[in-house]
């Protein structure tokens, strides 16, 4: 795209981010998974922590309350996971994994490698744009823009 600066460094990374959901949405597809794309380290978290709350699995993820629990009704309407209440606290929901969401999981971590392949391939294109997006993060977390700005 022509006309961008460092301005729009988040609109850059947005276009990436989708670029890679959209294709892997197609690499998905292909292998048989009906995991949402956006949804795959969820449901890895609820694997390994299950029976899990919303609560643990926002610090397990470091993503929003909010996020996570709009994307809970998609996986329990696939059969992926399923919800109960908590018999030690009945304000509380507790998170499943369930044998298809497993077997799901499975192919999906069948294709690890095959992502590490396409992704080293496209880094020697592109560069080392994992440990770029990294050091990007851990920067502006340890010096917000506000902090280098002169506002």
């Amino acid at each position: 795209m022509t006309g961008l600066n460092r301005t729009f460094l988040g609109l850059l990374s947005e276009q990436l981010s989708d670029l890679i959901e959209q294709q892997s949405a197609e690499v998905f597809r292909r292998a048989g998974l009906v995991i949402p794309v956006k949804s795959a380290s969820l449901l890895g978290a609820v694997a390994s922590l299950g029976p899990v709350s919303v609560s643990d699995l926002v610090r397990a993820l470091n993503r929003s309350h909010q996020l996570i629990q709009q994307k809970m009704p998609k996986l329990v309407a696939l059969g992926l996971v399923t919800r109960r209440p908590d018999p030690e606290d009945q304000r509380a929901v507790l998170i499943e994994i369930t044998d298809k969401g497993r077997e799901q999981l499975a192919l999906f971590e069948g294709l690890t490698q095959a992502f590490e392949r396409a992704y080293a391939g496209m880094e020697k294109e592109a560069g080392p744009v994992f440990d770029a997006l990294n050091r990007a993060i851990l920067a502006l977390k340890a010096r917000p823009l506000v902090d280098r700005m002169d506002i």
